[in-house]
């Protein structure tokens, strides 16, 4: 039986998709952290803080989505570098 090994480059991505995924997990905790403290019984104004950590939390979503979208452009141009868009245009019945 012949044995397998992913390229490096394979390896490199799913790296990537792991890092990017559990920084989105850490990220979404620390966001419900963030909500759910003007909730705490010894916050002392809670319009306040909410009104205060609001811009904070609008700049973090949107650097994230800045991220998520350059991390997904840098994957197309990837894969349109290896040639993947050739494979739309395979025949496979003419091989026989």
């Amino acid at each position: 039986m012949r044995s397998f090994r992913f390229p490096r480059f394979t390896i490199v991505l799913m790296i990537a998709c792991f890092l990017t995924i559990s920084s989105a997990i850490l990220l979404a905790a620390e966001i419900s952290r963030r909500v759910g403290l003007p909730y705490i019984e010894a916050s002392p104004n809670m319009l306040a803080l909410w009104w205060r950590q609001l811009p904070s939390m609008f700049v973090t979503g949107l650097a994230v989505s800045c991220a998520f979208g350059a991390i997904g452009y840098g994957v197309l141009i990837i894969l349109h570098r290896t040639g993947l868009q050739r494979l739309s245009r395979l025949d496979v019945r003419s091989s026989r």
